[in-house]
């Protein structure tokens, strides 16, 4: 579901819109810059599937990748401002911890990070994100609304666990934990995997009527998760994680199920919940895809959880 246009805004918001209003002509911000960078939006829409431009990437993966590439610019500008310090001392200080770069440098990969620091990152109880904001900003400047809707579909969108359950041609199907929906998906990362997988990724859907493609793209490179069994690596048993969303989903606070784990798989327990996870899971990685082990609450079953060193340490 998309953010009303109508729906109060939070304070970053409010005063970022303020400055804006008061400083306009003064350019604290190259608002006009960022006007003539959206120009070419409407022919996303009406165009996209033939824009040679678009260099033969799979049509749904290249709007994304040209929204994030806009929005990418904006964020930059708006972690400059005062009002912003909270999200982007928050992103900061995620990047010096995690530093994402993607294997073998760091499991976290650059798209995995960008969408959770500039979509799932928040503050306050309004749950404001870098990306709610230049939402609210790309909406007072005017800005085509289609490139708007994109912002907003990556906005809305949250990391997620699914089962492969096979392919029909050049997509996958994926079948998602606790909601039972299936995900019909181009996979840009090119990773095909086997049935019966289970899959962490961040699946963005159609974002306009028009496109008429009837699949979503798995925005992210796959994270496959597997457990360890006598020092050997297996695929993971899909019953340990439904296991873990039953008894993880109720501390959310939320009665109804697909809205708790929706919660927990974008804003997970804390902060970092979900950038700590892959952290420490991490196993191996091909170019396609990473591999990562064990449970959120179970640390002993991740690779590089703190509770497995210290007992590494201890060991004789």
């Amino acid at each position: 579901m998309m953010r009303d246009s109508d729906h109060p805004k939070g304070p970053i918001s409010r005063s970022v819109l303020v400055a804006f209003d008061k400083e306009l002509r003064r350019k604290v911000l190259d608002f006009e810059a960022i006007r003539l960078g959206a120009q070419r939006a409407e022919e996303l829409e009406r165009g996209v599937i033939s824009e040679e431009s678009l260099r033969g990437k799979d049509p749904l993966h290249a709007v994304y990748t040209y929204a994030q590439n806009k929005l990418s610019v904006l964020v930059e500008d708006l972690a400059e401002l005062p009002m912003c310090t909270p999200l982007a001392d928050a992103y900061s200080a995620a990047e010096e911890e995690y530093l994402p770069s993607g294997p073998p440098m760091s499991p976290l990969t650059i798209s995995y990070f960008f969408c959770w620091a500039v979509f799932d990152s928040h503050v306050g109880p309004e749950k404001e994100t870098l990306g709610t904001v230049a939402i609210d900003l790309c909406r007072r400047l005017g800005m085509e609304p289609s490139l708007v809707r994109l912002f907003e579909c990556m906005q809305e969108s949250r990391m997620g666990l699914y089962t492969l359950e096979g392919a029909v041609g050049d997509h996958v199907l994926l079948r998602e934990f606790v909601t039972g929906t299936q995900h019909r998906c181009v996979v840009p990362a090119g990773y095909r995997g086997r049935p019966g997988e289970i899959w962490f990724v961040r699946v963005l859907p159609e974002p306009f009527e028009t496109m008429r493609l009837g699949y979503s793209v798995v925005f992210t490179t796959p994270y496959v998760m597997c457990r360890e069994q006598e020092g050997r690596f297996m695929f993971a048993d899909p019953q340990e994680w439904e296991a873990f969303f039953a008894r993880t989903i109720f501390r959310i606070g939320i009665t109804e199920a697909d809205q708790a784990y929706s919660h927990l798989m974008k804003y997970g327990l804390s902060a970092n919940y979900w950038n700590d996870y892959v952290f420490e899971a991490y196993v191996n990685h091909r170019q396609d895809m990473i591999l990562l082990a064990g449970l959120p609450d179970v640390p002993l079953s991740r690779p590089h959880s703190r509770a497995r060193e210290a007992k590494a340490r201890e060991a004789p």
